[in-house]
């Protein structure tokens, strides 16, 4: 039934109470006086809800009295709204989705700002303990919650599946602390553990076991209030005369749905979606290509799905992949993985410029899925660099950067070591896709008891060489509990 616009002054009582109702976006409860509503539909225009508004709605939260740690916090953040500015500005393409999620759940909306104070809301957050993207979740938790962890994928990165699992375990936690969320905050931060011994050890004593009264880790004292913090300033975000970024209340991008192995350098291609973007919002992809098998998603910007899915419907999925990614394992020859995917030898060679048959465990090979599309696929897929060596430079750290091997950057370059010099301009022959690899991060890691050079190294994907000259270590001394190492890592790599 067609909308019969009307004059105000035409809508006889009380039917005119329900456009004062809904002007006003007031709560309307629908009687017999007002039924009328279902014959005759009447247009006006009601301002639309940005994103803060609906997530101030969704507050449940106590923001009304502030400890001294709270307000501190608080200053902070008002002293420093271009900080505000930088992450919402990084958070816009999540920030709707999480939101969405949290209130289908019924949870807090304070908490969709949970991931600036764990992440600034970057996919490829990582930290010393290994807790990596937007919602920092550490190895154990991650499998604890179903978050898939693989050489091809990895579930933290993937908004979908970790807000999913953040979901999940925010949820367990205030069950488990009696619906206290400032305890189950608490614990998602420190740990389960942690936080029931504190409350254990306060009853013992007979002092109060809520959040304020505990003796928890310096991070979590401080981890609360933060969020307790940012909420309260975005709230009063107009009469702090903090400017917020505006945020429409509306989807940022599609899920699309996929079954078959595809080239995510194709997808950028075919939706025109820029890098970063694209990364950000696929950051759970640790290769080129979607995992061989399975079926998985891929996010794209709501405006640029429509040439995605049609691609997927009207093309075949052998000609998704350029060429196929595989990691070298125990057993394996050169002759038989071209044997296993029905390719030649010196096809693989030539893709991977190798100079002789010899692989190494672990090591990535790209096996062109047709031999004669092989000229044009390392034309298409290669760009060659010409890099000037600076002070910190070493061919690991460059090796990662570029996505390629130090074996690779030897062979090219003529070196017959690892050593190289400032000054020195070195030809890094990578894939296009490399090259706009993520950016090292920095990271301060604290030495553990039981680490050594040899384990830190493995669990970072660095080169004890690297670590040693990063740190000035005298090779002949040992690692002491306690002592903080920099380290560069690629979050990928990971």
């Amino acid at each position: 039934m067609p909308a019969i616009p009307v004059e105000l002054d035409q809508i006889p009582e009380p039917l005119s109470q329900l456009v004062d109702l809904v002007s006003e976006r007031k709560e309307l409860i629908v009687t017999p006086e007002v039924s009328a509503a279902a014959v005759i539909s009447i247009e006006f225009d009601i301002p639309q809800m940005d994103l803060w508004q609906r997530i101030r709605a969704g507050y449940q939260l106590n923001l009304e009295s502030y400890p001294a740690s709270v307000l501190e916090q608080r200053d902070w953040y008002i002293k420093h709204p271009r900080y505000i500015s930088t992450v919402v500005k990084r958070a816009k393409p999540f920030i709707h989705y999480v939101t969405e999620q949290l209130s289908e759940s019924g949870l807090p909306l304070e908490l969709v700002l949970l991931p600036i104070i764990e992440s600034t809301y970057d996919a490829y957050a990582y930290s010393p303990s290994h807790a990596a993207g937007l919602w920092q979740f550490i190895p154990a938790t991650a499998s604890r919650f179903g978050l898939e962890r693989g050489r091809w994928y990895d579930g933290r990165r993937d908004v979908v599946a970790s807000t999913a699992a953040a979901i999940n375990y925010l949820s367990y936690l205030n069950r488990r602390f009696n619906n206290d969320w400032l305890l189950a905050l608490a614990a998602y931060n420190a740990g389960e553990g942690t936080v029931g011994k504190a409350i254990r050890a306060n009853a013992k004593l007979g002092k109060p076991t809520d959040f304020w009264h505990l003796k928890l880790p310096k991070e979590t004292r401080n981890y609360v209030p933060k969020l307790l913090a940012l909420a309260s300033v975005i709230q009063d975000s107009e009469s702090l005369e903090i400017n917020l970024p505006d945020v429409k209340n509306q989807s940022y991008f599609d899920v699309i749905h996929i079954e078959k192995q595809i080239s995510l350098s194709k997808v950028m291609e075919i939706t025109d979606t820029d890098y970063w973007l694209f990364s950000q919002l696929n950051a759970g992809y640790r290769r080129s290509t979607t995992p061989p098998q399975g079926a998985y998603r891929l996010l794209i910007p709501t405006d640029k799905s429509a040439s995605l899915v049609a691609f997927i419907k009207t093309t075949d999925p052998k000609t998704w992949i350029p060429h196929t990614e595989y990691i070298v394992v125990n057993g394996d020859s050169l002759s038989q993985i071209a044997a296993r995917f029905k390719s030649q030898t010196d096809a693989i060679k030539n893709s991977n410029n190798l100079i002789s048959d010899r692989i190494s465990i672990g090591q990535t090979l790209v096996i062109p899925n047709s031999n004669a599309d092989i000229a044009s696929d390392r034309q298409g897929r290669y760009e060659i660099t010409r890099h000037s060596v600076v002070s910190g430079d070493s061919l690991s750290t460059l090796a990662q950067r570029y996505g390629i091997t130090v074996k690779e950057l030897r062979v090219l370059n003529g070196l017959g070591g690892e050593l190289i010099k400032i000054g020195q301009v070195l030809e890094i022959r990578s894939s296009k896709q490399s090259v706009k690899s993520v950016s090292l991060r920095k990271i301060s890691y604290k030495v553990r008891r039981g680490d050594s050079l040899y384990k830190i190294a493995k669990n970072f994907s660095l080169s004890i060489t690297d670590i040693i000259d990063w740190n000035s270590i005298n090779k002949k001394s040992y690692l002491q509990p306690g002592q903080r190492l920099t380290l560069y890592i690629n979050p990928r790599n990971i």
